[in-house]
């Protein structure tokens, strides 16, 4: 019954929010725009610190926020019933952290950090760019905290669980091709520490992509069979995958 109500409480769209350092705000909004093509909606919030990219069709679902401190990244979370989400998600092993107006800030059982936003309203995302577009958020989480992590967004999402072509990963997709964002899970070697999380693109040619990224100023962290380790400017890391747009499946 939990995981129904939070099912229903919540409008299933997601938001990617990237924590940026002030003192960059700029270069970030300029790098971020760049690497996906989408346009930076003008500044706002009570200090300016909130930027909204959006895609040339349909609903956007990146956002960035200039914080003091180093590079982090959240989740937002639209609700039909806010009280509803957070009591049914305290249920589910999530913690309080903080208020923010109209916004609740929660934790996952891992830590990751999540906020609950009041807005109802049909969205649609137009995968247009076939060949790259950020299409998905990679959760990172340690060893001992997996299983709680896997259950806890199984409920909140209400999306099916699929393991991944690797034992540690598995994958809670949407088989609509203008869903929300697609979550990856990762089972890290570490034992210690928060879930954190980092976006992935999804990519036709990782060569070219890679090159077209570098160009505009991401430097290659590690280069796997599947996918490549990317740092932005703000020294937000990210992946470039070689992964279908539409469908999100890895390229074999």
């Amino acid at each position: 019954m939990v995981n129904d109500a939070l099912v229903t409480a919540a409008s299933g769209w997601l938001h990617l929010v990237l924590d940026v350092p002030r003192a960059g705000w700029g270069e970030s909004i300029a790098f971020w725009s760049s690497v996906t093509g989408w346009a930076a909606s003008d500044p706002y919030g009570e200090l300016q610190q909130f930027v909204t990219l959006h895609p040339a069709a349909d609903d956007a679902w990146l956002k960035l926020q200039a914080l003091d401190g180093g590079p982090r990244v959240h989740l937002d979370l639209d609700t039909r019933d806010q009280s509803t989400a957070v009591e049914c998600s305290i249920h589910a092993g999530a913690r309080p952290a903080w208020r923010y107006g109209e916004v609740e800030v929660m934790r996952s059982p891992g830590g990751l950090l999540f906020c609950y936003t009041r807005e109802d309203h049909p969205r649609r995302f137009a995968r247009t760019d076939l060949d790259g577009v950020l299409d998905q958020v990679c959760l990172g989480i340690p060893a001992p905290r997996w299983y709680a992590e896997l259950a806890f967004w199984q409920a909140l999402t209400g999306r099916e669980l699929e393991h991944g072509l690797r034992e540690e990963f598995a994958f809670l997709g949407d088989p609509d091709p203008h869903g929300p964002l697609r979550i990856l899970l990762q089972r890290l070697d570490s034992t210690d520490g928060n879930v954190r999380a980092h976006p992935d693109f999804a990519v036709a040619d990782r060569d070219a992509q890679t090159a077209r990224h570098v160009n505009l100023g991401a430097q290659v962290l590690n280069v796997m069979d599947r996918w490549t380790v990317m740092r932005a400017p703000d020294q937000h890391i990210y992946c470039l995958t070689d992964r279908d747009a539409t469908t999100g499946r890895v390229r074999c």
